[in-house]
């Protein structure tokens, strides 16, 4: 059988021969060994990018391990029976919307299997995406399950749909039941992990993420703190180099004009986004070119040059998340082996270029939306009762006054 494991406080690795679609149905990946979200965090869903580490996810599991047969409510009607477990209900609301004579909300018992033709009941029964409810037919007494390939399917703002032979095994191990339907939690909030239920509603989980919700990446300068942050890495590098007389980079920077860590501090705040200081102020690529012709950088002092560099962005303070960091360090990189082919006796150079538009690349920053927050289902769920409470007094006050009529 195929399978799902549950990583702890992490994603679902899945593998084997599953298919994993998008929320449109459009094939992603087939076979072989994926991590998939479950955090609800991911900027690269349904896949795993490694966002529960950043913000802390607590995916313990909660659901019950025990038979589904011990958990489940049966009830006969003609020519069907309908069972209903409680526990990894999804509270998507199909059944209720298509037939609501036989499934009804907040009244008990949920199920009344006279309520329709048996016909109409196992048709129902057959959408519920989380299998809590299952039919059978006659004096079987054996649920009905619909043989499917193995797949994953993320619903649009809900969970995961699993579809056929797929074992889903916790932490430490155990397998759950198997079944042919379930949802698996993708928000990161339900209280029944791993299976939904249903708090991605209250939560107000979203994917795909709607045009109102997506933020304004921030440029790397406003990650940093705006330019007078790079000014006091630059003021500190250099100060560093010629009063600690760095035997490797001092001779390079030997009667340096004063304000050189200031200009460098200009390029780099607009390579990394900001204003285009550098290209109006001092001339951009090509005065930055110039400085470097017939220097003859060695690749010992490119390599001590950047890791000076990055001690002293610990030491003033710089961001020291990883996604900034490996992206500052990859600018570093890349301008200095540049630097060192320019500065060549003789090198054939690029005379004429824009200065660098450096971004994010493959580690934008974690950006928070409301559901990341741990309590944003209990929120959601106290706002709902407290709404339906509202309502239920209006109705009365209404109810009274016509009384009164």
């Amino acid at each position: 059988m195929h399978g799902i494991e549950v990583t702890e406080h992490g994603p679902y690795r899945v593998s084997g021969d599953v298919a994993i679609r998008d929320t449109e149905g459009n094939l992603l990946r087939h076979g072989g060994t994926w991590y998939l979200c479950r955090c609800g965090g991911s900027r690269n869903k349904p896949f795993c990018d490694a966002t529960h580490g950043v913000k802390g996810f607590d995916g313990a599991e909660t659901a019950d391990h025990g038979p589904i047969a011990g958990r489940r409510e049966s009830y006969r009607g003609i020519g069907v029976t309908v069972f209903d477990d409680r526990t990894v209900c999804a509270h998507f609301g199909q059944c209720t919307s298509r037939l609501l004579t036989v499934f009804r909300a907040d009244v008990e018992p949920f199920v009344d299997p006279q309520g329709a033709t048996a016909t109409e009941i196992a048709n129902v029964v057959a959408g519920c995406p989380s299998g809590a409810l299952a039919f059978a037919l006659g004096d079987d007494v054996q649920p009905v399950e619909s043989s499917q390939p193995p797949s994953i399917t993320p619903i649009v703002d809900g969970p995961y749909r699993l579809r056929g032979p797929i074992d889903v095994v916790g932490v430490d191990g155990r397998s759950y039941e198997y079944r042919e339907r379930r949802t698996l939690c993708r928000c990161g909030q339900s209280r029944n992990k791993p299976f939904c239920d249903g708090s991605h509603w209250y939560a107000g989980f979203r994917d795909p993420l709607p045009p109102e919700l997506v933020k304004q990446v921030p440029t790397l300068l406003d990650w940093i703190g705006g330019i007078e942050v790079l000014e006091r890495l630059t003021s500190r590098f250099y100060d560093a180099i010629l009063s600690e007389r760095d035997p490797l980079l001092e001779p390079l920077f030997r009667g340096m004009d004063p304000n050189h860590p200031k200009y460098v501090a200009a390029w780099l705040a607009e390579t990394f986004g900001g204003p285009q200081n550098y290209t109006e102020g001092r001339g951009g690529y090509e005065h930055m070119l110039a400085k470097h012709r017939n220097r003859s950088i060695t690749e010992e002092q490119r390599q001590h040059w950047i890791r000076r560099m990055t001690e002293i962005a610990d030491e003033v303070g710089l961001p020291a998340d990883p996604g900034f960091r490996s992206t500052f360090v990859a600018y570093l990189e890349w301008g200095t082996r540049l630097a060192v082919a320019n500065s060549q006796p003789g090198a054939a150079v690029m005379e004429h270029a824009p200065i660098p538009h450096w971004g994010w690349g493959q580690t934008p920053p974690f950006l928070p939306q409301p559901w990341d927050d741990s309590e944003a289902a209990a929120r959601g769920r106290r706002r709902y009762a407290e709404e339906q409470a509202r309502k239920k007094t209006e109705t009365g006050s209404l109810e009274d006054s016509r009384a009164t009529e």
